[in-house]
């Protein structure tokens, strides 16, 4: 017997009504990357420093199909009555950003249930959530203040993302801004050893280096903005540097399917649907980039960067786009607003003066918790929440 489209939602609804009076599990943590995406971001470290220490809890990982999950984490679509009961029955909920839980669980959250906020980026340039209310629609800010209103922690990676997450994110006293750094960017502290074995897993050489292209999404999800003629700033590598470079074009999450405007060959290459964003940063060499937060873990890892900008000034008009903080405008980078800037500032390069100013920034504005135990911090937080 078939049933009817609307009897469907009915049924569904029941169900997870049902489903919802599951008791907690206490051992059972729920993660979450980019609404359904695969193994990465701070979950993915999160979850590795618990199974490395041995820790006796289910870990479930909710995904889109196709997503890859490594055999120790459950792995549940991101969509249906599942995932609905693996809510419902976790003690901890951990999510990299905001409207990211399915079937907008967060606003039935039960009081002995406990969310982990890690948010996705811990330095950026940009205005966000509260700071623009204005430009974004009233369902999403309704979503926001209720994810807000869920919130029991926030992992903040340095002193300014701390004030930025007090004036921003709706969140009620009661929730506890965690200064411990970011689990992502424990990677970047394991030397070179690693960073190698990684560069032969994406089937790098030791001596190939790598461009990393991260620009950010536009609100109106112009893409005009993208068109770099890469084969001419990799030629302009080689020519300073007689060495193999490689660039790796890695768009935002919102609008990974635009991979489609690049012509890849053995040389420009597609990470875009990898998972895990903090390994292209930590093979790479140098970044181009515009006003991704992403700048910040190239700062850590005291990397080149270039900032490439062809739309700045509507980008930096709040009436025509985000806006933009006054540390963008100190930012030790050098900005081209076009292919002929770019190339220029990549070609006078100086290491040694760029090293100085970048320490001197970071002093003044960057002021992070990274040291490279920012999982196992997080994970001595969460022994106390769940035992």
């Amino acid at each position: 017997m078939k049933i009817s489209h609307s009897i469907k939602p009915i049924i569904k609804t029941l169900i997870r009504n049902f489903l919802y009076l599951c008791p907690v599990q206490n051992t059972k943590i729920v993660l979450l990357n980019y609404k359904g995406k695969g193994y990465g971001d701070n979950a993915k470290y999160i979850a590795e420093e618990i199974i490395q220490e041995g820790l006796p809890w289910r870990l479930v990982w909710l995904a889109e199909d196709g997503q890859f999950v490594p055999d120790g984490i459950k792995k549940v679509l991101y969509f249906g009555l599942s995932a609905f009961y693996e809510l419902s029955t976790s003690k901890v909920i951990i999510s990299n950003s905001k409207n990211n839980i399915p079937i907008n669980y967060l606003s039935r959250k039960k009081r002995n249930q406990y969310y982990l906020q890690t948010w996705h980026g811990d330095f950026g340039p940009k205005y966000i959530e509260k700071e623009i209310e204005d430009t974004f629609s009233p369902g999403y800010i309704a979503r926001s203040k209720v994810d807000s209103a869920a919130t029991n922690a926030v992992l903040s990676g340095n002193v300014f993302f701390s004030t930025v997450l007090k004036d921003s994110f709706w969140l009620p006293e009661s929730c506890q801004i965690l200064e411990f750094g970011v689990p992502r960017n424990d990677l970047y502290f394991q030397g070179d050893e690693k960073r190698d074995k990684l560069k032969s897993r994406f089937g790098f050489s030791a001596d190939d280096k790598i461009l990393l292209y991260a620009p950010t999404f536009r609100d109106d999800y112009d893409t005009s903005c993208y068109s770099l003629d890469f084969e001419r700033v990799r030629t302009i590598l080689q020519q300073m540097e007689n060495k193999t470079w490689r660039i790796v074009i890695r768009l935002h999450p919102n609008i990974s399917s635009k991979v489609k405007l690049f012509d890849f060959n053995e040389f420009i290459l597609d990470g875009s649907v990898y998972s895990d964003q903090q390994e292209l940063c930590f093979i790479s060499d140098c970044l181009i980039t515009d006003y991704s937060s992403i700048f910040a873990d190239f700062m850590l890892m005291k990397k080149p960067v270039f900032l490439y900008v062809p739309d700045f000034e509507k980008y930096a008009d709040r009436t025509t786009g985000r806006g933009l903080r006054d540390l963008y405008y100190h930012l030790p980078f050098s900005m081209g607003r076009n292919q002929e800037e770019l190339e220029l500032n990549i070609t006078r390069f100086n290491r040694t003066a760029y090293l100085e100013e970048l320490n001197c920034y970071m002093q003044k504005y960057y002021c992070t918790f990274d040291d490279g135990h920012a999982s196992e911090r997080v994970v001595n937080h969460l022994k106390k929440v769940i035992e």
